[in-house]
């Protein structure tokens, strides 16, 4: 068996960051499914030894608010930084996972199978825009009182395998090759929580291809806008471009970038 290449490493400072715009990307030619993804209605209901995972439905208010009241655990969310500020702003939260029927993300809330509990959430909240990176960025964020429970890991890894199913394909070879998809995972220096999870979880059956840092001004509403430092890694698709070949007729097309 061929022995993967080591991690391609990246460190960027706030300047570096700033006048790239994004974190370094290059320009590819890839392998891209042909029909959206599947509405939420159609999404498959993922279960693991004790948690099921599904798209949240707007019946979910509640639990959800109640989750994303949590301090210590929205903070660590790329997106938002912070707990919803009351029940109207996680409504419309809620209504934005539900717009055009799911498709600008690939997101699911972690049930309790035993009690029905909502005790997390996880996913890529972002699958359109990705202005950070051009990647698309995941994240996964459990209450406290379930963390160190090994509830993380079976949420992300259930979760990524749905996931390699709808691929945004991008890798680690050379600037105009046929290239694997990939998911980048990010979290803030101070995460000591975090920097012990990821690469522990994601990079136990040799995925990581990217690993490092890149420092910005925190924009996120809410936090003070100071520069800070995110630790990330980016790993790729198991499985290959052979599935994908074979649903859309071997069709390719070319991704830009910087």
């Amino acid at each position: 068996m061929q022995a993967r290449p080591e991690p391609i490493k990246f460190a960027l400072d706030n300047e570096e960051f700033e006048g790239r715009s994004m974190m370094p990307w290059f320009s590819y030619k890839v392998s891209m499914p042909v029909r959206p993804m599947p509405g939420l209605a159609e999404r498959p209901h993922l279960r693991t030894k004790r948690l099921v995972l599904r798209p949240f439905v707007p019946s979910d208010l509640e639990a959800f608010h109640e989750l994303r009241s949590r301090e210590e655990t929205q903070r660590g969310s790329m997106l938002r930084g912070r707990a919803s500020r009351d029940r109207d702003e996680s409504r419309r939260q809620l209504d934005q996972l539900q717009q055009d029927d799911g498709q600008g993300h690939w997101y699911v809330g972690a049930f309790l199978q035993s009690t029905g509990e909502l005790v997390g959430e996880a996913g890529l909240p972002d699958c359109v825009t990705m202005a950070r990176s051009g990647w698309p960025e995941a994240e996964v964020l459990l209450k406290k009182e379930h963390w160190r429970q090994g509830y993380g890991t079976e949420a992300i890894t259930a979760w990524l395998a749905s996931w390699w199913l709808f691929p945004i394909a991008t890798g680690w070879q050379e600037p105009g090759a046929e290239l694997l998809d990939g998911v980048g995972f990010g979290w803030e220096e101070t995460n000591t929580a975090a920097s012990g999870f990821f690469p522990k979880v994601l990079g136990a059956g040799g995925a990581v291809f990217a690993e490092g840092f890149f420092e910005e001004f925190d924009q996120r509403d809410g936090r003070e806008p100071q520069i800070i430092r995110w630790n990330g890694i980016i790993i790729n698709n198991p499985h290959g471009l052979e599935e994908y070949r074979a649903a859309d007729g071997g069709g390719e097309s070319d991704g830009e970038g910087e």
